[in-house]
């Protein structure tokens, strides 16, 4: 093979040099140049609600996302200017754009990312049809041939997989170990362009945006404040609690938030995991209850292993991913079209009347980050209660968090709302008894929902219906906040024993009552 012959590195969910199978493989391919190319996908700046949940195209991008993105963008194409590379950033169909630039620049071939969502899919096999298209597992614990199973016989359960894995790999030194960054990368191919070209220049409106401060924490989104955030958590403090904390709401440690560069393909699973083996080893010298510290933290791999299941299974039901009815529940009762696209839009917003719920909303749109417990709850409650569609939650997180991965997001979406794997039809949240458990004083919805701070502490706060529906209560701190729930359940009044009983006036369309 002759040294003279470019290649073309089509980045997506890889914005990183550590770690990233991508540049090995044109090292080895001996490019004489490299063009680095990555395409903003055409969705990216359509106003929300423009593509249906249902169909095979990624939704558009909040204002957040976009700023992610950017941020990552320009820190990638920083790094690797230092190694006499460049980025190239366009907007549009990537399958038109990539091979017409392999044919443009003579590119021998293109070398990707093995995608795991359909969109992409489609994508890479339109590419694979104008030339040769490289495809290699990035972003992954594990490659497919080092799956306990064959992916057809993918265990039905998390559980069930975790314990072949386990059983297979059973220490974090069994897993793969991560590549390092390359020092030196093939020059830019003569006369191509660079930077942000066309309509991708869109993304650089983003670049003001800022995560309300209520959230506690600012995410930089980029390679090295990845690395970074992932060596400042491990240490006792913080992933020496890990499993203890996860489920707080409030405060910039009590989770990992590794999330978010993991989407953006900023820091590599296989990295944080060989990390997290090199901190637990330290902990009978700098920890005083090392077992402990390694139980907590040993949660951290389990979270990997949940992405690594819902990526595999998401490749493993293609389309079918964004398929699939729920199993009914009692509390949700039929709705029409007009009543659910109310319910979606008061869900959305953050104005259901249920604190707890409001609360998550409005920190999802003003941060695009929502903690883990908190997901698991505006979810529960937009199916189970609500009796909305699944797909219509997954679209809107898909549209808002920062983290988004089409994997883990429509996994859980799928998940919780009992469809697909595992289905079961009592993943069903009781708000008030989550409220009472998660936040007993009201200090986290008050952060969120401010009309609610002049409510003594407690459980009032989440039910402040009652509050302001007795003769103490009749004021006007309700301010636009709904006097009404959007909807009531029987389950919750025990939980609500401890507040002036109050018979709850059930929420009818278009009659929300207001302070």
């Amino acid at each position: 093979m002759t040294s003279t012959d470019p290649w073309l590195v089509w980045l997506n969910k890889d914005l990183r040099l550590d770690d990233n199978p991508l540049w090995q493989a044109a090292l080895e391919e001996r490019a004489s140049h490299l063009l680095v190319v990555h395409v903003v996908a055409e969705t990216t700046f359509q106003p929300f609600g423009s593509v249906s949940p249902g169909e095979p195209r990624l939704q558009p991008l909040s204002t957040g996302r976009q700023h992610a993105l950017l941020g990552s963008l320009e820190s990638l194409r920083t790094r690797l200017q230092a190694l006499g590379s460049d980025l190239l950033i366009l907007h549009g169909d990537a399958a038109q754009l990539i091979g017409q630039l392999a044919r443009q620049y003579g590119c021998r071939g293109v070398i990707t990312r093995r995608a795991t969502g359909v969109v992409e899919q489609r994508q890479q096999r339109a590419v694979a049809s104008q030339c040769r298209l490289r495809q290699l597992n990035s972003g992954l614990l594990l490659d497919e041939d080092e799956l306990p199973e064959p992916l057809v016989a993918l265990p039905e359960s998390f559980s069930a997989f975790r314990r072949k894995l386990e059983k297979a790999r059973p220490s974090l030194t069994d897993m793969p170990a991560p590549l390092n960054a390359p020092s030196t990368l093939p020059g830019w191919p003569e006369a191509a362009p660079r930077g942000f070209q066309g309509t991708a220049r869109y993304l650089l409106k983003a670049r003001h945006w800022q995560a309300d401060t209520r959230g506690e924490y600012t995410f930089a989104p980029s390679e090295p404040a990845g690395l970074q955030r992932l060596q400042d958590y491990l240490n006792p403090a913080f992933a020496g609690q890990y499993k203890t904390t996860r489920n707080r709401l409030n405060g910039a440690d009590f989770s990992t938030r590794f999330s978010v560069w993991l989407a953006l393909g900023c820091l590599s699973p296989r990295r944080i995991l060989d990390a997290l083996h090199r901190f637990q080893a330290t902990l009978p010298e700098h920890c005083a209850h090392p077992q402990a510290a390694f139980k907590d933290s040993d949660w951290i791999r389990v979270e990997l292993l949940w992405r690594e299941y819902f990526h595999w299974d998401a490749r493993r039901l293609g389309r079918h991913t964004f398929t699939g009815e729920p199993q009914s529940h009692d509390a949700a009762q039929p709705r029409s079209h007009a009543r659910e696209s109310e319910a979606l839009e008061r869900w959305q917003a953050g104005m259901t009347g249920i604190p707890w719920v409001d609360a998550g909303m409005r920190e999802l749109a003003a941060t695009g980050w929502l903690s883990n417990r908190m997901r698991q709850n505006v979810a529960s409650f937009l199916v189970k209660d609500l009796g909305v569609d699944w797909r219509q939650g997954a679209a809107w997180f898909e549209h808002q968090l920062l983290d988004h991965d089409v994997a883990s997001n429509w996994g859980n979406w799928r998940y919780l709302a009992g469809i697909g794997r595992d289905p079961r039809g009592d993943r069903h949240f009781n708000m008030m008894k989550q409220a009472r458990q998660h936040d007993p004083l009201g200090h986290y919805v008050s952060r969120w929902i401010p009309e609610l701070a002049t409510l003594p502490a407690g459980m009032q706060r989440h039910a402040p219906w009652l509050a302001w529906s007795s003769s103490t209560g009749r004021n006007r701190s309700a301010g636009s906040y709904p006097r009404q729930p959007l909807t009531h359940d029987e389950s919750w009044e025990v939980h609500l024993a401890d507040i002036t009983p109050t018979r709850v006036t059930p929420w009818l369309s278009g009659s929300f009552e207001r302070g």
